[in-house]
């Protein structure tokens, strides 16, 4: 029995577009969409907590919101914690 998946109004836009273009976004900018998702809704001074996965690396989640803190041109420094990956935006 095949498995099925709902494909949203984005995910087709960007499967038609890949498509006159030949190809589509990377893996790497797929993966990078949910952190710049959670950045830009932050405003200067306001926190994020990131709890991660078993599967999850420390590090790769800490860069990719580096990378997405760049791609967005707002700043962000770490609070050290054990378990959790805490942030807040400084500009």
């Amino acid at each position: 029995m095949p498995s099925f998946g709902k494909l949203d109004k984005e995910k087709v836009d960007d499967i038609l577009t890949a498509k006159q273009r030949g190809r589509g976004k990377s893996k790497r900018e797929m993966a990078l969409q949910p952190y710049i998702e959670q950045l830009q809704n932050l405003a200067i001074g306001e926190g994020l907590e990131v709890k991660l996965a078993q599967t999850d690396n420390r590090q790769t989640v800490k860069n990719r919101l580096l990378r997405a803190a760049d791609r967005l041109g707002i700043e962000i420094e770490f609070i050290r914690s054990r378990n959790v990956i805490r942030l807040y935006r400084t500009k």
